[in-house]
């Protein structure tokens, strides 16, 4: 039986469709993206961190400093650490001061690693920066953070307010230490947020000032800086 002879801009068509597409193969980026941040005190130079053992080139931070790119690692169960930076900035001086093991990093998800509290005994977070929401042209999302350790036998939680306190209902309630809240949706542009001890409800934060990208979602993480003062930083995700 003779066969049909296919045309050359089938044949074309045709080969470009096996190959996924007339530009070839689709290719999937399974790798994360990750922005580090050094908000520990009493380190004499910069502060570095590690996945699953090796330096993560850019991660030399000084103390309330944060990336100012985000880097990229592979996807799945990872360790991170954090101790003092070499002074070239390419390496850890010494051995790591603390360790976060076997977390789980997801392809092609957006994640924060925070060191925070004293350079003698810091801790590190994990933050998924995660956002299913929508949001306008006019808006973005924010969630909120205690990153300020208790000191004494008190145990403070902090409620967090978009403008001044006792103006406008809280964002977020009762916050403890190194939990998440859900986040909320305000209008993009600049806004002031404060924020309350409890219990004794106590302003710690008057008011501090964040630029917020139209469509993007932030962290505004509570700490306290080298002086022992209460500040509100801001943790943009990566995209």
């Amino acid at each position: 039986m003779n066969k049909v002879p296919v045309m050359p801009a089938l044949a074309a068509l045709l080969f470009a469709a096996a190959c996924g597409g007339e530009d070839g193969p689709t290719t999937v980026d399974t790798r994360v993206s990750v922005r580090f941040v050094n908000m520990t005190t009493g380190l004499s130079g910069s502060g570095g961190f590690t996945a699953n053992g090796q330096f993560v080139p850019g991660s030399a931070l000084a103390s309330g400093q944060v990336a100012q790119t985000c880097s990229k690692l592979d996807g799945g169960q990872t360790s991170f650490g954090f101790g003092a930076s070499n002074t070239a900035g390419t390496g850890l001086s010494g051995n790591e001061l603390v360790t976060l093991l076997n977390e789980t990093i997801s392809a092609g998800g957006d994640y924060t690693v925070v060191a925070a509290g004293a350079a003698t005994s810091p801790t590190l977070h994990l933050l998924s920066n995660g956002f299913s929401g929508s949001l306008s042209t006019t808006q973005a999302a924010v969630r909120f953070m205690s990153l300020a350790s208790t000191t004494g036998a008190t145990v403070y939680n902090y409620v967090f307010y978009l403008g001044e306190i006792g103006r406008t209902s809280p964002l977020a309630l009762n916050m403890p230490y190194g939990i998440t809240s859900s986040y909320s949706v305000v209008p993009s542009g600049v806004s002031t947020f404060s924020a309350l001890q409890t219990p004794g409800n106590t302003t710690v934060v008057p008011g501090n000032t964040v630029t917020l990208q139209a469509g993007s979602a932030n962290t505004i993480a509570l700490i306290r800086n080298a002086s022992g003062s209460f500040q509100l930083i801001h943790l943009p995700r990566c995209s």
